[in-house]
């Protein structure tokens, strides 16, 4: 890994809320992607009054770590990506664009936090790439959130490239549900990573919003990553609100351990269970 780099996993579904948030600080900057966070689903295997305290818990977490962040990366607007309540005071923000690819519902919710914002520099990050000192930021152009045509709109996918002897990049794909999209798998392959923070497919959702051909498509596009990219990867996010996540994605698990790479939560690399699993005990 390069010098002077690190990461710290802020809030996942893993820890038992609605989060992909993950502070990356090289040297003295600090970088926020998606601090955001929801309670957990319905179906999710906590007391309502357990999710809303580690809402409360991860909430303030989050806060915490932007206030002291240099630059704050927002992928898209939903409510588990953003916190509409900061201001973002004297930050440098790169956001998905407010008005180009986007559904009505996050269109709005980006207006209002655009007429809210304090931020030091705002830019609309949609296929830009933007060079600092010892490292560069890529953004991907909209990208749908799942499958082609979906209803929920589009993302963007952040790559971080640390210069240096040992150079390291990192993915946030944001909620690409796998990928579901062979395309978006090829993009992430293409940027050589070592380090992947992938959503996975909402698996607790199927049959309902999401079918089985999809987890399909799913399952091959996260075996083609890791056949082709010599990379850790955090599967976590939509995947992880399924307590039968393991068996679902058995096919990835097995590949993975037989080419002897690295697919886990966020939680179980920092060696707790994953929040659903510990909850069924």
């Amino acid at each position: 890994m390069a010098e002077n780099f690190g990461i710290n996993y802020i809030a996942f579904d893993s820890f038992g809320v609605k989060s992909s948030c993950i502070e990356i600080k090289i040297g003295k900057t600090s970088i926020v992607i998606d601090p955001g966070i929801a309670a957990e689903t319905k179906t999710f295997p906590l007391s309502k009054t357990t999710k809303l305290m580690l809402v409360q818990k991860y909430k303030q977490a989050i806060i915490k770590t932007v206030n002291k962040a240099d630059i704050v990366v927002i992928s898209h607007y939903h409510y588990d990506h953003f916190l509409p309540s900061l201001t973002y005071k004297n930050k440098i923000m790169f956001i998905k664009h407010p008005e180009k690819n986007i559904n009505n519902s996050q269109q709005i919710r980006a207006n209002k936090l655009l007429k809210s914002i304090k931020p030091k520099q705002l830019y609309f990050a949609d296929k830009q790439k933007f060079e600092f000192n010892d490292f560069c930021i890529e953004f991907s152009k909209a990208l749908w959130h799942g499958q082609r045509k979906t209803k929920l709109g589009y993302v963007i996918m952040t790559t971080i490239r640390v210069f240096g002897k040992n150079e390291t990049c990192v993915i946030h794909s944001s909620d690409i549900d796998g990928p579901v999209v062979e395309e978006y798998a090829d993009m992430i392959i293409s940027k050589k990573p070592n380090i992947i923070f992938l959503d996975g497919a909402p698996t607790y959702l199927l049959g309902y919003m999401f079918s089985y051909k999809n987890l399909d498509k799913a399952i091959n596009n996260t075996i083609k990553i890791i056949k082709k990219c010599d990379a850790k990867i955090i599967l976590d996010h939509h995947l992880v609100r399924d307590k039968k996540y393991k068996q679902r994605y058995a096919k990835v698990y097995e590949i993975a351990e037989r080419l002897n790479k690295k697919v886990t939560t966020a939680a179980e690399d920092l060696g707790m269970p994953a929040a659903v699993l510990k909850a069924c005990k």
